[in-house]
């Protein structure tokens, strides 16, 4: 299953208050990006259109569930 890094996307974008100023949000969106991993598409676009260089699919992650089937 693939998991969206925020918290590294803000990150490379200059932090939370450079990213939020860039998005034209106040900083409380980014903190509730980085703490639910969810983004809109709006958003998306916007940061594509801000920041041509990233690579969105870099942000997309594999997690692996650590359960154990029964045996």
């Amino acid at each position: 299953m693939l998991k969206f890094n925020a918290v590294r996307l803000v990150e490379d974008c200059g932090g939370v208050r450079e990213f939020a100023a860039s998005m034209g949000k106040t900083r409380t969106a980014p903190y509730r990006m980085m703490r639910t991993g969810y983004t809109g598409t709006n958003t998306l676009a916007l940061v594509l259109e801000k920041y041509p260089h990233l690579n969105i699919n870099d942000y997309f992650e594999d997690t692996h569930d650590n359960q154990q089937t029964g045996t």
